[in-house]
């Protein structure tokens, strides 16, 4: 098992760990998921323009075709690995995985540079597949960042934060699109010059996980891990204080009324196994993989359902709208904090699956493009709950060895739902209703409705939790 992250002051190198981590997931881990306008780049630059006919237009659809299989392939072959990702990080550590995502990534954009000032097109499909694998695994630090904070309020706000910052990053695309448009700059030098930053900003997360490592290693051997919710853990020569706390635990259940909260053990307890088949866990993976799949459908075809609403006939003004609001998911952070602080996960997660619904009523009741702006709105502040709550919840439960394979089968799970439900859903849109995504929307919109049975299950869950810890809080005080 890695080594526990020790949660205590780590002074300027976990802040400056923090500044990086958060500029690398606006411009770096976040840009992966905002192809479009990279595309456009792409199209310009002339990749896979050889698959066009001499007199035919560009881009024509054979070339469309290759550079969106380019995006779905390095889509698709990460997050099937995500999960191992997600094992390796508990098995040898974050700092040592961080290295392999740095590395990943430079690997990624070096490719890219020879491919476009070459002109070596097919380069594009491992380019993309090596900065896939550096956005899943580097995404999966939202939490490993979060585990370094005091469990709580600091804790959530961290995950929050960086999962909103890794949404934000779709527009990275859309800013380098423009300065290739409105310069002379050509796609080769600013893929160089984002390499640069890169080295900059990444290498700097690299070096600070590389001594957080190292303290960390040091003081494994002498200290409980405390980096989730007062989790027992003994350490490794310690046998007699192991069977004192197991005397401890069975001495509750003997003396108190039997009841489900007395015989109730903590999730963190338990063997990973059966942490990952716990029913808190496997319902907040449903709710997370059908959201998931609803938001990367919304994400997909935001562009198709705007033109069959007439968006092309103003340039595609609203989905540059949509675009831009993306990053207005941040101004949704003080409301989680609030909500988890005052009300708790299950609150958090009702308030989510309710945005999506209102983002969902906006879709399917009104055809004016300019309502269409308030779902904008629902949305940007819809994915900013999804992934703040949803992955702090993990966190809050799970044991410290056992995140990165809990976020790893979350993002698995939630990319297969999606090949399941959107692949079908946007197939019917296109080829059998004309591109009117009305009864698309409509489905995910009623899924939406069993979610709060979901929501309301990991509310009582949390409050298991919750009840248990008190119990054996109060159990400890009266011993002492």
């Amino acid at each position: 098992m890695a080594a526990p992250i020790i949660v205590g002051p780590h002074g300027q190198k976990r802040r400056l760990l923090l500044i990086s981590t958060c500029l690398y997931m606006i411009f770096y881990t976040g840009a992966f998921y905002g192809y479009g306008p990279f595309q456009l780049m792409l199209e310009e630059a002339g990749a896979f323009s050889n698959r066009c006919a001499p007199d035919e237009p560009l881009p024509c659809p054979s070339q469309t075709s290759m550079l969106l299989n380019v995006q779905f392939s390095s889509m698709l072959t990460t997050m099937i690995f995500t999960p191992f990702m997600g094992a390796g990080i508990d098995k040898y550590g974050p700092a040592i995985m961080f290295d392999v995502a740095f590395v990943f990534g430079i690997f990624g954009l070096v490719l890219l540079i020879i491919s476009t000032s070459l002109h070596i097109d097919p380069l594009l499909f491992p380019a993309f597949l090596c900065i896939g694998f550096m956005s899943c695994l580097s995404g999966l630090y939202t939490v490993q960042i979060g585990l370094l904070f005091e469990e709580g309020r600091d804790r959530n706000r961290v995950i929050s934060v960086l999962n909103a910052l890794l949404d934000s990053g779709a527009v990275t695309y859309l800013l380098l699109w423009f300065v290739e448009t409105n310069t002379i700059l050509t796609l080769p030098t600013i893929s160089a010059v984002y390499l640069a930053i890169y080295i900059l900003v990444v290498g700097t997360s690299v070096i600070c996980w590389t001594r957080i490592g190292k303290k960390t290693q040091r003081l494994a051997t002498e200290e409980m891990d405390r980096a989730v919710h007062d989790v027992v853990v003994v350490r490794r020569d310690s046998i007699r204080r192991a069977s004192e706390i197991m005397e401890r635990q069975e001495s509750i259940i003997d003396n108190e009324e039997e009841s489900t909260t007395d015989q109730y053990i903590l999730i963190a307890n338990r063997p990973q196994m059966e942490q990952l088949m716990s029913s808190q866990y496997i319902t907040l993976c449903i709710f997370f993989s059908f959201h998931q799949a609803r938001n990367t459908f919304t994400l997909t075809t935001t562009r198709d359902f705007l033109a069959y609403l007439g968006d092309d006939e103003y340039g595609n003004k609203y989905l540059s709208i949509f675009t831009l609001l993306t990053p207005v998911s941040v101004l949704g952070l003080p409301f989680v904090d609030l909500i988890l602080h005052k009300w708790g996960y299950g609150a958090g997660l009702h308030t989510c699956n309710l945005l999506g619904i209102c983002q969902g009523i906006v879709q399917v009741s009104s055809t004016n493009l300019s309502v269409q702006i308030l779902g904008f709105v629902f949305y940007s502040f819809y994915r900013c709950f999804l992934f703040s709550i949803t992955f702090s919840a993990l966190a809050a439960f799970i044991r410290g060895d056992v995140i990165g394979k809990g976020c790893g089968i979350y993002i698995l799970f939630g990319g297969l739902a999606g090949l399941a439900f959107n692949i079908p859903l946007a197939n019917v849109a296109v080829n059998s209703l004309g591109g009117n995504f009305f009864i698309p929307n409509l489905v995910y919109l009623l899924g939406c409705l069993p979610c709060t049975f979901l929501c309301y299950q990991v509310g009582r869950g949390f409050a298991k939790e919750a009840n248990k810890k008190e119990e054996i809080a109060l159990y400890s005080d009266r011993k002492e």
